[in-house]
C-alpha cells in the first residue's frame, strides 16, 4: 500500500542550522589554508576530493537535491548519466566488500582506497553545485578527525608526527544525524528512528525528495 508523505520546503530553521555547520567548515578551511600554507594540497582545478565515496544525511540530501532542482535541464540530464556510471560503480565495490563481511576497519580502509566519480563532477573538471556541495567536499584538504582517527588528503603535504589543527567531522556527522532526525519528525509517515541512514549523491539527485523518504526512511 501506498503511504502518504508531506514536506514543504524550504524548512527554514533547520536549514539555518546546516549552513551553519557550513559555514563552520569553511572557515576552519580558511584559517587552516592560511595557517599552514605549505602543506595544503588544494588548488584551483584540484578534484581529487571528487571522487572520494561517502554518503549524505538526509538534512544535506535535501539541500542539494533542492539546488540541483535549480540548475538547467541540460546540466541535469548530464549530470543523471554520469551517476549511471557512479552507481555501476557502487554496485562493483559492493561486490568486492561482501568477502570482508563485518570488518569495519578493512572495509572502511578499502572504501578509502576507490576512487569514483561523483556525478556533480562535470567534463571540465568542475562541480555543478559548488556552493551548496557537501560538508566533507568542504574539509577534505584539511585534517579531519574521521571515526576518531586524523585524516589527510593524500595530495596534502601534512605530516605525520607532528600536531596541525583539525575539522572534527565525526562531531560534524553527529550534527548532520541529530538536524536530519529533526527533519524527518516533522515529515508525516517518516520514521527518524532510520536518520542514521546514508545515501548516495546518484541516488539524492535521480529521486524527488517525496520518493526518498518512501524508499528510505518510511
Amino acid at each position: 500500500m501506498n503511504q502518504e508523505f508531506s514536506i514543504r520546503l524550504p524548512t527554514g530553521k533547520l536549514f539555518e542550522l546546516y549552513e551553519d555547520l557550513v559555514n563552520r567548515a569553511d572557515k576552519a578551511f580558511e584559517r587552516i589554508a592560511r595557517d599552514y600554507p605549505e602543506e595544503m594540497g588544494c588548488r584551483l582545478g584540484c578534484s581529487e576530493c571528487c571522487y572520494a565515496l561517502f554518503g549524505l544525511f538526509f538534512i544535506e540530501a535535501v539541500y542539494i537535491r533542492r539546488h540541483f532542482e535549480g540548475l538547467d535541464d541540460v546540466q541535469r540530464q548530464e549530470a543523471l548519466l554520469r551517476g549511471q556510471d557512479t552507481e555501476h560503480s557502487i554496485l562493483r565495490l559492493q561486490d568486492k566488500l561482501r568477502g570482508l563481511k563485518d570488518d569495519t576497519e578493512q572495509i572502511a580502509r578499502q572504501v578509502g582506497k576507490e576512487r569514483i566519480k561523483c556525478p556533480l563532477l562535470d567534463d571540465n573538471d568542475k562541480c555543478i553545485l559548488y556552493p551548496w556541495r557537501p560538508i566533507t567536499c568542504r574539509v577534505y584538504g584539511i585534517p579531519t578527525i574521521v571515526r576518531g582517527k586524523a585524516r589527510v588528503c593524500s595530495r596534502s603535504a601534512f605530516g605525520s608526527g607532528k600536531y596541525y589543527p583539525t575539522f572534527d567531522l565525526d562531531k560534524t556527522n553527529k550534527e548532520l544525524y541529530l538536524l536530519s532526525k529533526a527533519m524527518l519528525m516533522k515529515i508525516n509517515g517518516a520514521n527518524p528512528d532510520k536518520a542514521s541512514l546514508l545515501i548516495s549523491m546518484p541516488k539524492v539527485i535521480k529521486t524527488p525528495v517525496e520518493g526518498l523518504i518512501s524508499e528510505c526512511f518510511g
